[in-house]
């Protein structure tokens, strides 16, 4: 083996990508070798007790973490696998050598047969065992999970009810701002979210340079807030929950400088919260974008913090409005984007603070992502279709910081 290993280190360095494709193959498949001798070894000197004998170890798991620096969970799986290819991996072992399989493969066998009855384990070894070769290991792993529900399940329905119960979410606040967030989730909880968000893993366009990761988080903030709008959204004290922003008196209109990453002065932040005590600073360009499609309502403080006087809540848009944009654009505007209506903010092309009006002329449809581009990011919306004026029933046009320019095809009034 250490030959074959010094012959790819003293490889001619004109190699082709065949030859190098081969040698990545090759290698694996010796790696695959030696795991399969590791683990015979290993089974032996766990069925002689060796690592007690001669180092005075617990077990030898714990051998294994002082001598090949393994962690805890990472040494115990090695000598369960290492014991079930003594007694039920046999087959399965020798495929491993062959480079049917893989390591993954032994493991997620393991971990499947060890939940059954004793009785049961040889067949079910053999099954799974007999699949392996053919399939991936995560799918090895889902036909383990299928096998025990079929040949033990109360215990099946045990396991599922112990996963339920470690379920948690908590949200941490950290001293910049940002909120941790850290949890679990039992597999049908899991495939719930995870249909839930993965409209959101598409990319908006070619501009949409966000993460999978970052996609991700967007989409989690989008279903939260398209919660809170809907029919069925959590109350408190017999009100439906919501977002508030508090622009104390003097600071002007949110949004009246609307240079992006614009923040208020020290004496005149908007908040985001509940109450003052609670709220988090906002940007004047945040304020501006939350604005844009939310009920606002004048609430008056005196000099001491008391409420004074608390004015009428006015939507900006209204149900019907919100309707017939949804039926014109569709979804959101900026080009390339295909979010549905249900995740899209209604956006003043003229701002409302500067005098535009709330029709559907100076009104387009954007997702949260695009709405903050336009707001945050430097990006503008030109529409009117070369007309002059603000007609957001025409064609519009996206422009980026850095000279981007995006059009699409005129929408139906």
């Amino acid at each position: 083996m250490l030959g074959e290993v010094r012959g790819w280190r003293d490889r001619p360095s004109n190699t082709n990508a065949e030859e190098r494709v081969a040698w990545v193959a090759g290698l694996r498949q010796l790696v695959e070798a030696a795991e399969a001798v590791y683990l015979q070894a290993l089974s032996e000197v766990d069925a002689h007790g060796d690592a007690e004998l001669l180092h005075g170890a617990r077990s030898t798991a714990s051998w294994l973490q002082g001598a090949l620096h393994l962690a805890p969970g990472e040494a115990s799986s090695h000598v369960k696998v290492a014991r079930a290819s003594r007694d039920v991996l046999g087959a399965s072992l020798e495929d491993l050598i062959a480079g049917r399989v893989t390591t993954g493969h032994l493991a997620a066998i393991e971990r499947s047969i060890r939940r059954l009855p004793p009785e049961a384990t040889p067949e079910a070894a053999k099954l799974l065992g007999d699949l392996a070769p053919l399939v991936d290991v995560g799918r090895l792993r889902t036909a383990g999970r299928a096998l025990q529900y079929a040949v033990d399940p109360d215990g099946a329905l045990r396991d599922c009810q112990k996963q339920f119960e470690r379920r948690y979410l908590q949200l941490a606040p950290l001293l910049d701002g940002m909120v941790s967030i850290d949890g679990l989730l039992d597999p049908e909880g899991a495939a719930a979210v995870d249909a839930a968000l993965a409209p959101f893993l598409v990319p908006a366009g070619d501009h949409d340079l966000r993460t999978a990761a970052q996609r991700r988080a967007d989409g989690f903030v989008d279903i939260a807030r398209s919660a809170m709008d809907s029919d069925s959204a959590a109350t408190m004290s017999g009100q439906p929950v919501q977002l508030q922003v508090l622009v104390p008196w003097g600071a002007g209109v949110p949004g009246s400088n609307p240079r992006a990453g614009h923040s208020a002065t020290l004496t005149s932040v908007a908040l985001l919260g509940q109450s003052p005590r609670e709220g988090l600073p906002l940007t004047d360009t945040a304020a501006q974008r939350l604005g844009c499609d939310a009920s606002v309502a004048r609430l008056v403080f005196g000099p001491d913090g008391v409420p004074l006087d608390l004015g009428r809540s006015q939507r900006l848009f209204s149900p019907a409005q919100r309707r017939a944009l949804a039926v014109r654009d569709g979804g959101c505007r900026f080009p390339g984007c295909t979010r549905p209506p249900r995740f899209t903010d209604a956006h003043h092309v003229v701002p409302w603070s500067h005098g535009g009006t709330t029709d559907l002329t100076n009104a387009l449809l954007l997702c949260r992502y695009h709405h903050r581009l336009v707001h945050e990011g430097g990006w503008q919306v030109v529409c009117g279709g070369g007309t002059g004026r603000v007609d957001a029933n025409a064609s519009i046009a996206v422009t980026g910081p850095n000279g981007q320019r995006f059009g699409e095809a005129a929408r139906d009034p």
